[in-house]
């Protein structure tokens, strides 16, 4: 018997986060396809290059707590 997607959203909402973060991953890692490669392809050179640039000295880093910190102040306006 096929489950109604409203359903089975409903009962996956009922989860943990930790396992709607692992169930999401499953159902996307089930997405595999050439666009899915691509796209984790191009996260993944963004991430190298971002990495190499910090490296270099050509971008500095925050701490996250900081940069929250920021997010917060500049949208509470």
């Amino acid at each position: 018997m096929a489950m109604d997607q409203a359903i089975l959203e409903h009962e996956a909402l009922k989860l943990s986060p930790p396992d709607r973060a692992l169930l999401a991953d499953a159902l996307l890692s089930s997405l595999d396809d050439a666009m899915t490669r691509e796209v984790q392809g191009g996260w993944s050179r963004l991430a190298e290059e971002r990495y190499t640039d910090y490296k270099a000295g050509k971008v500095q880093s925050s701490d996250g707590s900081s940069v929250i910190r920021q997010l917060r102040e500049r949208h509470s306006r």
